[in-house]
């Protein structure tokens, strides 16, 4: 007799599920879109896109979702419509009960502005992506230009690949190396405060311009760049500071663990 109850109470408590899950599904049809909110996540410190931009992008025909059934709309292809805009890093599109169609959108965080031997000039961002420049808005970021032969292509993958370099070998990797260090750069308070641009010369090595002190930095290739700035740091700190920044024209950080520097 207990079996048969408890049965029923579990067939009883099924019953109910579904019918509130059918209930809750008519109501959903009921309800339409009233509102698209759009929420860019990194506003403060980006401006490459904006709710606006977002908005007038919905509100094109073919896009719109106003007025249409909240069960209806396809979340999954809005996010692809506005991630196609190469300045968005992630879009996550879901419906309110009320309603609403509400947009969290990232967008990309650039690191670098690259001006290669074309003269075509891009952005690079944190995770290793080439992004357009912006009509609207300029990103006051470090600039790096001279021997660089990467392009942009619009409408294409604008990622690069950094892996693998002794399967081939004649591949120009200054790009990777760039993006190196332009990251360490934007990653430390006080480098990105001091350098403001990077120059690549014919012999793929890295000349620096800082703000303060009117000399140029020899930086040579990517490697040891850590030591290199360890090094630069402490003789910023011990020399420069004790003779002055404007003393010395040039500062040559090419060779192992020393400093050479040529007076004006």
């Amino acid at each position: 007799m207990k079996i048969i109850k408890n049965i029923i109470i579990w067939v009883l408590l099924i019953a109910y599920v579904i019918a509130a899950m059918s209930f809750v599904t008519e109501q959903r049809k009921k309800i339409v879109c009233n509102d698209i909110k759009v929420f860019v996540v990194d506003a403060k410190y980006n401006a490459f896109i904006t709710q606006s931009d977002i908005k007038d992008l919905l509100n094109k025909p073919g896009n719109t979702v106003l007025g249409d059934p909240i069960n209806i709309i396809n979340t999954k292809e809005i996010e692809d419509v506005i991630q196609k805009n190469s300045s968005v890093k992630k879009a996550e599109v879901y419906v309110t009960i009320n309603g609403d169609v509400r947009i969290d959108v990232d967008q990309r965080n650039p690191i670098v502005r690259v001006i290669n031997k074309r003269k075509q000039s891009y952005y690079i961002d944190d995770e290793g992506t080439k992004m357009p420049l912006s009509r609207k808005y300029s990103s006051h970021v470090l600039i790096a230009n001279g021997h660089i032969v990467e392009h942009f292509e619009v409408n294409k993958f604008n990622g690069f690949v950094c892996e693998k370099r002794e399967e081939n070998p004649n591949r120009n990797y200054i790009i990777c190396d760039l993006f190196t260090l332009s990251k360490f750069i934007y990653n430390d308070d006080f480098w990105r405060s001091q350098i403001e641009q990077v120059y690549v010369n014919d012999a793929n090595e890295f000349e620096l311009i800082p703000r303060v002190g009117a000399h140029l930095i020899l930086f040579g290739n990517i490697e040891n760049y850590e030591i290199k700035f360890r090094n630069l740091k402490a003789f910023y700190e011990q020399g420069l500071n004790n003779v002055g920044w404007n003393k010395y024209e040039k500062i040559n950080l090419k060779y192992e663990n020393q400093i050479i520097c040529t007076k004006r």
